[in-house]
């Protein structure tokens, strides 16, 4: 089990560190139908649209989990032991350093990032969204070029998130003026983090 101080350390490094993995999903002709089961979408009550992210994730029913910046608490207190008896979906809309602890501390259970957006704002507010992941993900964006809502799309996004192995796609959407963080500023991530495909 992983000690509160290298749990530390794999957070400062964080800031500096890219992200290793992206996804897990090998590609096939098409996305499995079936959804992974969201164990917890978890937010961070630093940000807005992170907040807004849990109020969707709970109105969808999925169980969730607030933290501001230490994500910590949540992985040595319910995830760690989660993860040691079953693999179970997390989803969350956070800055990179939360996302890279939990990438890095579910590596080793077989848990990898299987779909990540990017959501930068430039300098005149309007909001860059870059999406890796399954193809029925990131052609679910439609509308995302024009909305100011787009942490509730993002929910809604994170909650059909496909099982099993799927075709992979990435894209950039320009959306309009709709953020609270700068470009020079850690942006933040909608991700999902779910069992390792097998092949």
């Amino acid at each position: 089990m992983t000690n509160r101080r290298e749990f530390l350390q794999i957070g400062i490094a964080a800031t500096a560190w890219p992200l290793a993995s992206r996804t897990a999903f090998g590609a096939t002709a098409a996305d499995v139908a079936t959804r992974v089961p969201l164990y917890k979408a978890v937010y961070d009550t630093r940000f807005s649209e992170s907040v807004e992210f849990g109020r969707q994730m709970e109105a969808q029913g999925v169980a969730t989990h607030s933290f501001a910046a230490d994500i910590t608490p949540f992985w040595f207190e319910e995830l760690d032991a989660v993860w040691r008896e079953t693999p179970a979906a997390v989803a969350g809309l956070t800055a990179h350093g939360p996302l890279f602890c939990l990438e890095q501390l579910g590596w080793p259970k077989g848990m990898r990032v299987v779909f990540r957006a990017e959501h930068r704002v430039a300098a005149d507010g309007c909001v860059h969204h870059t999406l890796n992941g399954p193809v029925s993900m990131v052609r679910g964006t439609n509308g995302l070029h024009e909305a100011t809502d787009w942490a509730k799309r993002m929910a809604a996004l994170a909650a059909r998130c496909p099982g099993g192995r799927s075709e992979l796609a990435r894209t950039t959407v320009r959306g309009p003026v709709g953020g609270t963080q700068r470009d020079d500023d850690d942006p933040l991530i909608s991700w999902v983090i779910a069992p390792a495909a097998k092949v």
